[in-house]
């Protein structure tokens, strides 16, 4: 566990990340409560927004970085990812494309982060728009993905998950980040743990 009492706050820098229109802002939205929207609200740059939970006994404060998914904003996305401790890689269930390049993300998040790969989750978006022989064969996909990942970075202290949500629903928009809450507070402890014997 973290040497934090319950009364400290624990401060932690999480990015939403992936191509444009895959509901990022969505989602933080849902998970802040602030109702979904039906019209595409684009994201210019990155939004902010926070949120304090009780995660695994401590009160954790999410700055939750919902990052524009335009290509024409690559560079300067790059500054928004330095300090993160953790993202949700979110892909839309209706346009696998975008399935497809979320290791873009991936690659950016390493880089960005400047302290390499940080906890993460894949989460498959919309999944009120889709039928369920539709999400069988997405997590076939994902499963594939995802194995890969975690023999990847099998030494880093975490492992990568995959969520099926819905903005619009809130179908396991709060699991996805309080999951998330508990694989970075892990993670810290193993990367301290690791320090201590001079890995």
């Amino acid at each position: 566990m973290v040497n934090l009492s319950y009364r400290e706050k624990l401060f932690l820098k999480v990015i939403l990340a992936g191509e444009a229109g895959v509901g990022k802002t969505s989602l933080r939205r849902a998970y802040l409560g602030e109702g979904f929207v039906t019209e595409h609200l684009q994201t210019i740059g990155a939004d902010f927004a926070s949120l304090t939970k009780k995660i695994q006994d401590y009160s954790v404060l999410f700055q939750i970085w919902d990052i524009a998914g335009q290509d024409v904003f690559e560079n300067v996305r790059m500054m928004y990812y330095k300090g993160a401790l953790g993202a949700l890689m979110v892909f839309d269930a209706k346009k696998l494309s975008t399935l497809k390049v979320l290791d873009k993300w991936v690659n950016e998040l390493v880089k960005g982060t400047e302290r390499g790969v940080v906890p993460f989750s894949f989460l498959g978006n919309k999944m009120d728009l889709v039928t369920e022989s539709a999400r069988n064969k997405i997590r076939t996909q994902v499963k594939g993905i995802i194995t890969n990942l975690n023999k990847k970075y099998a030494d880093k202290g975490f492992k990568v998950d995959y969520f099926e949500t819905s903005a619009k629903t809130s179908e396991n928009v709060s699991d996805a980040f309080e999951s998330l809450g508990t694989k970075i507070i892990e993670y810290i402890e193993y990367r301290k743990e690791m320090r201590r014997k001079g890995v």
